[in-house]
């Protein structure tokens, strides 16, 4: 980076913002005392506004910066994108990334804020393998091949035990906050953007109706797989080796499943319902660095 600041920078300086690695390291460089924060993820993360870049906050990652925007409290590197899988974060050139970040940050990361499994579990590669054909008189949790589940699993775990040993090498002071996902109400709605021109979705309906599980079954089949994904997690931050490693904020029940103030499509929420499970993010964020500012309620 040049000494002298560009416009560009002396903004990203003030706002505390980027979604360039070399300038938060580099703000990082120039701002001392500053809490900093990467923040990784799926769509949970990168929701788009509902204009495309015009609008209220849309996802997680956008509450929290409109929290620290202008403060001069904190530096927030945005990494996250729609569609991620938590596997392929933490694989191939998007791991190796992730790590040279943290790395060039010298430990001066306090946040590795997240959030991924969602799309490990959803989608026509996934979701439809996950699902059983259904048979009279099975259950909810018969409706999920539970052999495929387990391996799903196992494979959203590793990724995270990853995400750990990229912490522990290059940013030993962090900590990792990854969140739960709420339990949503599988529906044939799409995501649609500029009018309902673009639509995109939706993820697990389909693929419940494919099988032939019927609809009373289709929510308590999701909770199912939210809640199993959820206790993996858990597990994995309760070992003593993890302890002020990797911190699960469970996120589940905070929305009422279909309740259209709080869900703006079949499995992503309105900006009002990302916001309320934001602050409870932010809450524990806080609670870990009090210099944080506060979380606007």
């Amino acid at each position: 980076m040049p000494r002298q600041m560009s416009l560009l920078q002396r903004r990203i300086m003030d706002q505390g913002l980027t979604n360039d690695p070399g300038v938060f390291t580099w703000a990082i460089s120039r701002t001392a005392g500053r809490i900093n924060i990467v923040g990784e993820g799926d769509s949970w993360f990168a929701y788009p506004k509902k204009h495309l870049v015009l609008g209220k906050p849309a996802n997680i990652l956008e509450w929290v910066a409109r929290a620290i925007r202008g403060k001069g409290k904190a530096n927030l590197l945005h990494l996250a994108c729609n569609g991620d899988e938590a596997v392929e974060m933490l694989a191939g050139k998007q791991k190796r990334d992730l790590a040279e970040v943290l790395k060039e940050s010298k430990d001066s990361i306090h946040f590795i804020l997240f959030s991924g499994g969602g799309n490990d579990v959803v989608g026509k590669w996934d979701m439809e393998r996950l699902l059983n054909v259904y048979q009279p008189g099975f259950s909810a949790r018969a409706c999920i091949n539970a052999n495929r589940f387990k391996r799903k699993l196992l494979q959203i775990r590793l990724a995270f035990e990853e995400l750990i040993e990229l912490r522990n090498e290059y940013a030993p002071s962090a900590c990792i906050i990854t969140h739960t996902y709420d339990f949503l109400k599988p529906g044939n709605i799409p995501a649609r953007f500029l009018a309902g021109r673009f639509a995109v979705g939706p993820w697990i309906y389909p693929y419940l109706v494919e099988k032939g599980i019927p609809d009373t079954l289709h929510e308590t089949v999701v909770k199912h797989l939210l809640r199993d994904m959820r206790k993996v997690l858990e597990d994995l931050a309760a070992k003593p080796a993890n302890k002020d490693k990797l911190i699960v904020v469970n996120t589940q029940g905070l929305l009422e499943p279909g309740n259209r103030r709080y869900w703006k499509d079949e499995m992503h929420p309105t900006s009002t319902g990302f916001k309320k499970i934001s602050g409870k993010i932010y809450d524990e964020m806080r609670r870990l660095q009090p210099g944080l500012p506060a979380f606007p309620r």
